[in-house]
């Protein structure tokens, strides 16, 4: 067995299935080997087998940055922010989120990044008592901009029922357990607590890169959300396409409440027929030519000549009408 994988039992990553798995394609990208797979039976797409622990944290330390250089900023970091248009995405964010709140609660954010949605949060709700997870522990106060904010170890603040509200932004799709992370949710929300959570829309255009994204795990349709939340009990408020265009299209809103009576869960209700074939579809229209390979190969050799801050600087550059178009959003 390849030490930098799991062990894999064939098992589908959101409901366990073991039968009705297709391979679609393997990872190219990266070239980890893992293979993409959709489930028959939930309508699941996801990336197999896992890695190792280690193999992980590896990734994430030496190859993330290395492959996607817009991570990477370059000579000034407040260039860098404004461009990636972090807290504007964590304004429109709030805006849709902060109604829903109630005086004084207990707000935890699952993978904070650099702390942008916190930020913005102190600035309009001073009242809120913030918490948060976030493993990258050098980077991840840069946008708090004095917010207080508790860090903690995530299975320390979700171990009981004390949080008014949890949020995760592009975090699921990074989850070897998503449907475990829903059953938490339910387990750390008091009764009529509320959740937002936002993924990848794998019906939108992310087929038009040519590949898989090798960071993230599993890719999710509106009605798949919607199954896997109520399977973890909870009630679906809202769950469709993120409204309005800007850095945030392509992407599913999910928001979430905690019955008020006791939240069982129950088994994951499988996917129609029809979901199944609207799902291959899409994923049939994924493809990496000879034209993909060359642009891999010629990005490679930029960035070795000239760095990954240089290429990364373009790259947000040449995107920057989709930060200025999130500024002019008047969308709540």
């Amino acid at each position: 067995m390849n030490a930098d994988f799991a062990p894999d039992d064939g098992r589908c990553r959101c409901c366990g299935a073991t039968c009705a798995q297709r391979t679609v394609w393997r990872e190219v990208y990266l070239g980890s080997g893992q293979e993409l797979r959709r489930c028959g039976l939930c309508a699941a797409a996801y990336l197999a087998p896992d890695f190792s622990e280690e193999a992980l944290a590896r990734f994430y330390a030496h190859d993330y940055r290395r492959l996607f250089p817009m991570e990477v900023p370059w000579r000034s970091e407040e260039r860098f922010f404004a461009l990636r248009g972090d807290r504007l995405v964590a304004n429109r964010r709030l805006r849709r989120i902060s109604p829903n709140l109630p005086r004084g609660a207990r707000l935890f954010e699952l993978g904070s990044g650099f702390g942008a949605f916190l930020g913005a949060a102190a600035a309009v709700r001073p009242d809120l008592h913030l918490l948060a997870s976030e493993p990258d522990m050098a980077h991840r106060e840069r946008l708090l901009d004095g917010a207080r904010v508790q860090f903690l170890p995530q299975q320390q603040v979700m171990d009981e029922a004390t949080l008014d509200a949890v949020v995760a932004f592009h975090v699921m799709e990074h989850l070897p357990d998503p449907r475990d992370f829903l059953a938490t949710v339910a387990r750390v929300l008091v009764p009529g607590g509320q959740a937002w959570i936002e993924v990848p829309d794998v019906m939108s255009d992310w087929r038009s890169r040519n590949y898989v994204h090798p960071a993230h795990l599993s890719y999710f349709s509106a009605s798949l959300l919607q199954r896997l939340a109520q399977a973890a009990g909870l009630d679906v408020i809202y769950c469709d396409a993120y409204p309005g265009g800007g850095m945030l299209a392509d992407n599913l809103w999910l928001h979430l409440r905690r019955p008020r009576h006791a939240c069982v869960s129950k088994p994951l209700a499988a996917a129609t027929a029809q979901e199944v074939r609207l799902l291959d579809r899409q994923l049939n229209r994924v493809s990496w030519a000879l034209r993909d390979r060359m642009r891999r190969v010629l990005k490679q050799a930029i960035v070795s000549l000239f760095g990954s801050g240089l290429v990364g600087e373009l790259q947000r550059r040449r995107n920057q009408w989709r930060v200025l178009q999130e500024d002019c959003d008047a969308i709540p």
